[in-house]
């Protein structure tokens, strides 16, 4: 067992209980870090890692991404000693074993996802005026706003079909002229043959969480001013794909709250995550781009 547990283990702890699953390069940039930010030395942080594999702390396993080799191939997610930790860390942990029991391409999948929150929050100096909240993964995103029924035992429930299961989210906050202003943002990132149908379905739902007020006092969120969904793509050419099909949805409940859908590529995302890289549903000009709090010209 390790002598001690620094705040270096509690962050990956956290981290992972939070995303579930990141790679080598994810824990390199973002976690074994030096006091002045400089990632640790490969060496260092490979011993560090089997060592906390060795105590039961965290388990790996390889993805399969054909352009990568050797421990970069990796997946990280937390195991027995792990979980124990990381409910010590935050009064109580949500895991379920059965998570990482998931194929290669939903781990590859949420990777991605977790590069995408990450990124927004340690760029947040790059945001004018801004501030980051929160970010939120998979299950803690997941929102039904759907009316309470009774079933035939007396049970309260809620409708399936009232479901929204973002990939993640993450809140941005700003002040202005001493009053504050939520800004949720929803993150889909898309996968390449994805069917439209199921596309325009999510579109839909968002719709109806917004149009029933469902971000308003959010327990998890907080009161939120606007809400915007964010769809990543793997390629430019999805982008403007989905962007075209974004125009059968009926998001007028979104945009009245100055809300809209965005699209983007996830290189871009990488790249510039606070810059104007984003194309609106709803902007009169398709081919205009926008920063992530920026007001759409319609």
């Amino acid at each position: 067992m390790p002598k001690k547990i620094s705040s270096r283990e509690e962050a990956l702890f956290e981290t992972l209980h939070d995303l579930v699953f990141v790679d080598y390069p994810f824990l390199e940039k973002y976690i074994f870090l030096n006091s002045d930010g400089t990632p640790q030395h490969q060496n260092t942080i490979r011993r560090a890692l089997k060592s906390l594999e060795n105590e039961g702390y965290i388990k790996s396993f390889p993805v399969p991404k054909a352009h990568v080799r050797g421990a970069d191939r990796l997946a990280y997610s937390l195991d027995t000693q792990g979980i124990q930790e990381a409910s010590e860390i935050l009064g109580g942990a949500d895991w379920d074993k059965r998570w990482t029991q998931r194929t290669p391409t939903y781990i590859y999948h949420s990777i991605q996802i977790a590069y995408i929150l990450m990124i927004y929050k340690t760029n947040i100096h790059h945001a004018k005026e801004l501030e980051f909240v929160d970010y939120f993964s998979e299950r803690r995103a997941f929102r039904n706003y759907g009316e309470w029924s009774k079933d035939k035992y007396g049970k309260k429930r809620q409708s399936p079909a009232t479901v929204i299961r973002p990939d993640g989210a993450f809140v941005l906050k700003r002040l202005v002229k001493e009053k504050e202003f939520k800004f949720l943002y929803f993150v889909e990132m898309e996968r390449s043959r994805q069917r439209i149908e199921n596309t325009l379905e999510k579109m839909f739902r968002y719709n109806q969480y917004v149009l029933k007020k469902a971000y308003k006092e959010d327990f998890v969120f907080g009161d939120i001013d606007v809400v915007r969904v964010l769809f990543v793509s793997n390629k430019e050419t999805e982008r403007d794909r989905l962007l075209f099909h974004s125009k059968k949805a009926d998001t007028k409940a979104i945009e009245k709250i100055q809300g809209t859908l965005f699209f983007a590529s996830y290189d871009d995302v990488m790249a510039n995550p606070y810059g104007a890289i984003w194309k609106a549903n709803n902007s009169e000009d398709q081919g205009q781009f926008y920063h992530l709090t920026q007001k759409i010209e319609v």
